[in-house]
């Protein structure tokens, strides 16, 4: 049955449990969902063993039950906890030794399955966590998944880190020997050089690092296994000095160099080319004293031995601290290398701003003269407790703690216009302007501070219409259409709504009610056609307008125009299209 069941397409599928019809739909019970796992499992003797249901100290019934299988020598059980079959089933090695450095096996013996669809027949979903351990037990037979010990390198060492030892988290930006950390509260965070440091720290504290010391990369040349991992610094030194070019001696004087403990960072490459990390942290216990009671003088020498008895070892959890970036599918050293300009931190521009910082943009100067009041903490980036701020400061601020490894974030609370009449060539060399002010004014000027800039600098104008039922993002680069070109006496030329309805008094003629929700969308579109424009620097200009659904139109009793009826298309849902300005 083993060979048999470890390939997917030859395990035999559950017929399943009877589900009552839909107009009589039954939830299915725990007990209900064992009893269709047992009797598929029952077929598959005898390789199985027979299941139990687990039990508390009092004896009384935990929920969680137990099948048992014996396959290639390894005693395997598939588990559901109280909740199955509204959860997943997992597979475990019964009493796993971990000396075994199996990959994809937890220290409890949980395998890490991956592939396990999801499935309403419970004992399908017991089964397809069946057919993948036996997968995953005859991969561990050919070795076909050895490399994954050194590609999670990271995680292994993570996963045997010293309970109660602090954490360490890594920013590695820069290949460097020796770097600066700092330990606050039960955490470490290291770097590679005082200036990432310095930038990172200041960013998430809006304060200097205190009380740093030096931290101590060491390459490897080649990774350990899991059951390689020290224990000892006696068996630490072991390791450097047989997997790395002078680790050992590294060691030795990072001690000498700080006695009473230091902390070293194990560098290494996977398989696949990205870096790996393992913080250990070495401690002094006692002083070093030769035999008796007297204490160390002046001449004295021990042995490197006598010298490791007195320190203790910590393998230390490590993470690394811009492993957000795995997570993004975009050019992210290309966008850390940009200038975004964002004039009109509002609703609109705030949120702009934010997805640009978090896309991985990694300059952006932000200008905006106007506090932040009550009346817009439902659509604006910030909240109640920057009420009374400046929008710019305070979201600049937000943006450095939330994102602290971004490169430089500078506010401004001014007008556009005073910005630059003070002096400050703020758009020079910018590689993007954002326009989202709400002003014309502001907007035809920046429009032609951007062509007359010493090399035409792209511009995006952001807005939205009345009620918010449409927002545009418009990208002009100063080579070609004009913005103003759109509008006739201040009034768009080809507006996509209208409305009878008029706005509430308090909003006087400044602004326009819209929801979280539109000014969402629509600060989705700018930021997409911002990282457009950033990442491919042969875009032509381009005219996008979301709009919502017809819904959401009938509710503010608006209307679409001919001009945009023509162009849109007859679906009621929300959308976006993109068109030639004017």
């Amino acid at each position: 049955m083993a060979q048999g069941l470890w390939r997917r397409k030859s395990v035999p599928r559950s017929s399943g449990v009877k589900r009552a019809t839909p107009e009589k739909t039954v939830m299915l019970t725990n007990e209900d969902a064992i009893g269709a796992v047992s009797a598929l499992f029952e077929t598959f003797r005898p390789e199985y063993r027979g299941n139990r249901a687990c039990m508390d100290a009092n004896g009384r019934p935990t929920g969680r039950h137990l099948w048992f299988f014996e396959v290639w020598g390894r005693d395997l059980a598939i588990a559901a906890d109280f909740a199955f079959p509204y959860s997943r089933p997992n597979a475990y090695i019964i009493k796993y030794d971990a000396a075994l450095d199996l990959p994809h096996v937890e220290l409890d013996g949980r395998l890490c399955l991956t592939k396990v669809e999801f499935s309403t027949d419970p004992a399908e979903a017991a089964r397809q966590v069946l057919a993948e351990a036996l997968e995953l037990l005859y991969a561990h037979q050919t070795g076909a998944e050895d490399d994954d010990l050194k590609e999670d390198f990271s995680n292994y060492w993570s996963q045997r880190a010293d309970v109660g030892s602090p954490a360490l988290s890594v920013l590695y930006d820069e290949v460097a020997a020796t770097g600066r950390y700092l330990l606050v509260g039960g955490d470490i965070f290291a770097f590679s050089s005082n200036a990432a440091m310095l930038r990172w720290w200041e960013n998430r504290t809006e304060a200097a690092p205190r009380h740093t010391n030096a931290a101590h990369y060491i390459e490897l040349s080649k990774l350990p296994k899991p059951s390689m991992f020290p224990s000892s610094p006696a068996s630490l030194l072991e390791l450097l000095q047989t997997h790395s070019v002078d680790g050992g001696e590294r060691m030795l004087s990072a001690l000498r160099q700080l006695p009473n403990g230091t902390v070293l960072v194990l560098v290494g490459t996977a398989p696949s080319g990205r870096r790996v990390f393992a913080g250990t942290r070495l401690l002094k216990s006692n002083p070093p004293q030769k035999d008796g009671s007297r204490r160390k003088r002046r001449g004295d020498v021990f042995s490197v031995g006598d010298l490791l008895k007195h320190y203790s070892i910590q393998r230390l959890r490590t993470s690394r601290l811009d492993s957000a970036v795995s997570r993004s599918v975009i050019d992210l050293p290309n966008l850390a290398g940009k200038r975004a300009v964002v004039v009109g931190c509002g609703a609109i521009g705030g949120g702009v701003a934010r997805l640009l910082a978090k896309a991985g943009v990694g300059r952006l100067d932000l200008v905006d003269l106007e506090l932040l009041g009550w009346e817009n903490i439902r659509r604006h980036e910030l909240g109640g407790r920057s009420v009374g701020l400046f929008k710019v400061n305070a979201l600049a601020s937000d943006l450095r703690k939330d994102l602290p490894e971004i490169v430089e974030v500078r506010s401004y609370p001014k007008t556009i216009q005073d910005l630059i009449g003070s002096g400050n060539d703020i758009v020079e060399g910018a590689d993007l302007i954002i326009a989202t002010t709400g002003s014309l004014h502001a907007d035809s000027y920046i429009d032609e501070l951007a062509r007359q800039s010493h090399q035409p600098i792209p511009v995006i104008f952001g807005w939205m219409e009345a009620w918010g039922v449409a927002g545009h993002a418009l990208l002009l680069h100063g080579n070609g259409a004009r913005f103003l070109e759109g509008f006739d006496d201040g009034m768009p030329r080809r507006p996509s709504s209208q409305s009878d309805r008029s706005p509430p008094k308090e909003c006087g003629n400044g602004t326009t009610p819209f929801g979280s929700t539109e000014v969402a969308a629509v600060q989705a579109m700018i930021a997409e056609l911002s990282l457009d424009c950033l990442l491919d620097l042969g875009m032509n200009n381009a005219w996008r307008t979301w709009w919502t659904s017809d819904r959401n139109l009938a509710r503010v009793q608006g209307r679409w125009t001919d001009d945009f009826i023509e162009v849109k298309p007859a679906s009621s849902l929300s959308g976006i299209l993109e068109r030639q300005w004017p």
